[in-house]
């Protein structure tokens, strides 16, 4: 039996750590945080503007901050690890932790795949541990069927394997939320997976990609005709989306403005999603208290990498700050 079976609503088994994410959240930092350091000129105004937060020991010297993506990811890693020691099983921890394995996964995948004659064998074996439950990795049969197809992943161009290695990742993201009984958690994470989806076709589009080569690669769930029909809807990308998504997230995503799609679609589809967030977040105890605050960090380490960023590579602060996602303190 695995896990994803075995979850049961248990509020009191969440007392505790509900309790401590409520005295965490109180040391999330505003959008003040953020603005000061994107008015930093160099490197050392960075960290003495990361002050007393607990990031400044990461970045011990101006040198660090060209591996910020790196340090964020294991920041990310540790917060995670620490908070779910404390949390009774439950499939948030492997959704979570999907961004992370999924670097991991890709990166294996492709070694194998520059190997002449790589066995298809050796390349459906990462599927379980990317999934790392077998019921998840068997489901996601679309993508491990494509590994004998005739012309393979294992085969195929840098942008063809790039888009079937992202959509495994978004497929995985359905599965894993599908096994999650509690609302609005399991409605955020369904919703999620299908607007990573929906990001990842367009981002993809509209950088120059061929429609041919998306709807040929990019493969989502169980539904074969999902890219297909995201794709026919370029003019009005809200379009096709919507009615996959909760009624909550529908009429949010009806509100945004196609001009901010196109300009930062990821940080549009967080705003989709944030109603959901603030649901979770205001259940008393629960496996939502700890979605809510998991999402919170998320906001926290994607605004930081993008601030630091700024200042370290000299990139426009006006653009920076609005693709800033919206901060949760």
């Amino acid at each position: 039996m695995t896990l994803s079976t075995k979850i049961t609503r248990r509020p009191a088994a969440w007392t505790f750590i509900s309790g401590k994410i409520a005295a965490l959240e109180s040391e999330l930092p505003p959008r003040s945080f953020f603005d000061a350091i994107l008015k930093s000129e160099n490197a050392a105004e960075v960290r003495s503007a990361l002050g007393k937060s607990s990031y400044r020991s990461l970045f011990p010297d101006d040198k660090s901050l060209a591996n910020v993506s790196a340090i964020m990811d294991a920041k990310g890693k540790e917060v995670r690890a620490d908070l779910f020691k404390l949390c009774p099983p439950h499939p948030l921890e492997n959704y979570f932790g999907i961004g992370s394995r999924f670097r991991s996964f890709r990166t294996l995948f492709t070694r194998l795949s520059a190997q002449q004659s790589v066995p298809a064998g050796d390349l459906d074996a990462l599927f379980p541990v990317f999934a790392v439950e077998s019921e998840y990795a068997d489901r996601m049969t679309g993508h491990r069927r494509m590994l004998n197809r005739k012309y393979p992943p294992q085969q195929a161009m840098p942008m063809e394997r790039s888009l079937y290695l992202d959509s495994a990742a978004c497929t995985l993201m359905g599965i894993v939320g599908e096994s999650v009984p509690e609302e609005p958690a399991r409605r955020y994470m369904l919703d999620r997976a299908v607007l990573t989806a929906w990001s990842g076709i367009f981002r993809a589009r509209w950088n120059g990609v061929s429609a041919d080569m998306i709807r040929s690669w990019f493969v989502f769930g169980r539904n074969a005709e999902f890219t297909a029909e995201v794709l026919a809807t370029e003019n009005d990308p809200k379009q096709a989306v919507s009615g996959r998504l909760s009624s909550q997230s529908a009429a949010s995503l009806e509100t945004l403005d196609p001009a901010r799609i196109r300009a930062d679609i990821d940080s549009a589809s967080a705003d989709v999603l944030r109603g959901t967030v603030l649901d979770c977040r205001r259940v008393p105890f629960g496996a939502e208290r700890a979605l809510s605050y998991l999402v919170a960090i998320e906001v926290e380490l994607v605004n930081l990498e993008l601030c630091l960023s700024a200042v370290a590579n000299n990139i426009d602060r006006a653009v920076t700050a609005s693709r800033l996602r919206r901060e949760y303190a």
